[in-house]
């Protein structure tokens, strides 16, 4: 949860980036438990201090897809992201690995070694 949704019960459209983050944190992780084995108590401290999840430990995560879950993460609301950067990022760092995917209009997927449709 972000700082300020912690601290005042704000939540937006930065807070929901924030909550992204730690989305991205599971999947690439995963399905592991965030600030697993934690006080709770003691985490909004740990939060306040710059501490933050570290980066998933398997090569899936890349250090590009760490730094974008850390900039969903910033103290500072307007210091993150908005959903239409993070789109262009998403798409910018995944596009590249997904060379043996094929999107149709229709939203299905099929396999190709060799292009890219959209």
């Amino acid at each position: 949860m972000a700082l300020e949704s912690l601290h005042y019960g704000i939540f937006s459209e930065n807070s929901d980036v924030w909550s992204y983050g730690v989305l991205c944190w599971e999947v690439f992780s995963a399905g592991k438990i965030p600030y697993s084995g934690m006080d709770p108590t003691g985490l909004v401290e740990l939060l306040d201090g710059g501490q933050r999840l570290s980066c998933p430990d398997n090569k899936a995560c890349s250090e590009d897809i760490y730094s974008l879950m850390q900039q969903c993460w910033a103290e500072s609301p307007d210091d993150r992201p908005l959903f239409s950067d993070l789109v262009a990022s998403v798409n910018a760092l995944i596009v590249p690995l997904a060379s043996y995917l094929i999107v149709s209009n229709d939203s299905t997927f099929q396999l190709n070694h060799d292009h890219i449709y959209y």
